[in-house]
This record gives structure tokens, sequence and C-alpha cells, in this order.
């Protein structure tokens, strides 16, 4: 299973790279002899492949390496490309249709991920005139909410947040502090959200308690 794995994630890995590199954004591409992605991608699919049921290995693979696209991506351009967004939303649509997430969890998650921070992005855009997020950000919100539920999107709002908060802080005691410099939120809410669903994985109770509460 470990070598269906290796190929699993280096051919989707190798995918989104060329994909990447077909968007071109800004001029951003990443060269074919930077394996990054491909190794990244990789490790994923093995824990995926090697803990997880095969139906639920593979949207998790998916997912996670999706995520690992946009987080390459918006770190060198602070934007969001709508094709990963779709590929992600298919795999979330394939795995409500297996039952591999429930409908009314998928809208809570949602709601939790997408509305929620749009909402509290419009009364800061009221308040201050100064957008927090992106818009792409929100779009991404829809994918990880559908995918995680509302508890787990939850705890990575949270987290991507405070990763955030704290790499402002380091970046500003070395750079100088301004409160104008921006931070791409997807490699945050990335991290976040795959130590999140791997945690859960691994304290199934812990979540259940915070579900019950």
């Amino acid at each position: 299973m470990i070598y269906v794995a290796i190929i699993f994630g280096l051919f989707f890995g190798f995918i989104v790279k060329q994909i990447i590199n077909w968007l071109k954004i800004d001029d951003f591409i990443i060269e074919n002899k930077n394996p990054s992605i491909e190794i990244i991608s990789i490790l994923l699919s093995i824990w995926g492949f090697m803990n997880l049921e095969l139906s639920v290995a593979i949207p998790f693979t998916l997912i996670s390496i999706i995520l690992i696209g946009i987080s390459f991506v918006d770190f060198k351009t602070f934007q969001v490309p709508l094709i990963f967004i779709l590929m992600g939303i298919l795999v979330t649509i394939v795995n409500i249709y297996i039952e591999n997430i429930y409908i009314n969890a998928a809208l809570w998650g949602v709601f939790i991920g997408s509305i929620i921070p749009l909402a509290i992005l419009g009364i800061m855009w009221v308040i201050t005139k100064r957008q927090g997020m992106g818009f792409g950000d929100i779009q991404l919100g829809v994918v990880l909410g559908a995918w995680l539920g509302p508890m787990r999107m939850a705890l990575t709002l949270f987290f991507a947040s405070l990763l955030s908060l704290l790499t402002w802080i380091a970046v500003s005691i070395f750079k100088g502090f301004d409160r104008d410099r921006a931070l791409p939120m997807v490699p945050f809410l990335t991290i976040a959200a795959l130590g999140v669903y791997i945690g859960s994985f691994y304290y199934p109770d812990f979540f259940y308690l915070l579900i019950m509460q």
C-alpha cells in the first residue's frame, strides 16, 4: 500500500505543480527540478493511505494536495486560484455522495468557514475600511468547512488566526512594526486544517468531548 501511496502523492503533486505553472499567476512558477510539492504530497499521501480507509484516504490526500498548491500560490502572490477551489468543491461533493461527510455537518461547516468570516469581513470593512481577509480565503472556507465540519472548522480558524498573529509578531520584531503589513492566510489555514484533521484522528475522544459541550 505504501508504494501506491507514493505513486498517488507523486502523481497528483506533479499535476498540481503543472497547473500552477500553467496559470502563471503574477509570473509565479515552480521549477520542475524543485520537488517541494511532490515531497509534501507524498508524505501526506503515505499518512492517509496508511491510517485511513481507502474511501477516506483518497479524498483526504486530494484535498491536502490542493491545499498545498493553493498555499504555494498564495504565499507568493496573495491570490487563490479558482480552479483549485472548484477542484476542492468537486472532491467534497464526491465525499458527501459516498457518505464520508454528512450533509448537515457540511452545511454547518460552510457556515462556520465562510459565512461567519464573510460577516466579520464586512463589519471590519465598515469600521476600519480595511480588508483583513481576501475573498479567495472565504471561498477556501467553503471547501474546508464542508470537509472538516463545524467543530474542526472552528478550531482551524482559531489556530490559523493564532499562527498568523504569532508570525506577524515575529516578522515585525525582525523587520520592524508595520500595521499595514499583510500576510497570506492560506498557508496558515492549510497548516491548521491538516493539523486539526490529523489531530482528530489520534485524539477522537477530545474532539467528541468538544462537540458534546
